[in-house]
């Protein structure tokens, strides 16, 4: 099982309108096509929150070539339009996982 995780971190401003984005728009277009299941997004915490929230969106698959695959075709469709609508009040990175 491939763990595809994007852990984000956002400005408070932005904290409600994210979080019904992320479960109205982006979790249904992610998966809407199969290659990516099982979304589970949560709320981090830690030392750093007062300077924001971080949150983390993870989704399965069975293959790492069906991430590649969604990668190339999809991922472009549901990660620009959350770059454009929040600008420089977000950040994330990606980590690829396998579970043993």
């Amino acid at each position: 099982m491939i763990i595809y995780n994007t852990t984000f971190h956002i400005e408070e401003s932005i904290q409600q309108e994210f979080v019904e984005y992320i479960q109205q728009y982006f979790i249904p277009q992610t998966i809407k096509n199969g290659l990516l299941a099982t979304p589970r997004f949560s709320r981090i915490y830690g030392e750093h929150e007062d300077k924001g929230f971080s949150y983390a969106l993870e989704f399965t698959t069975d293959t790492l070539d069906k991430l590649e695959q969604w990668n190339k075709t999809e991922s472009a469709a549901v990660t620009t339009p959350l770059i454009e609508k929040f600008k420089e009040k977000i950040v994330g990175f990606a980590t690829v996982m396998q579970t043993i």
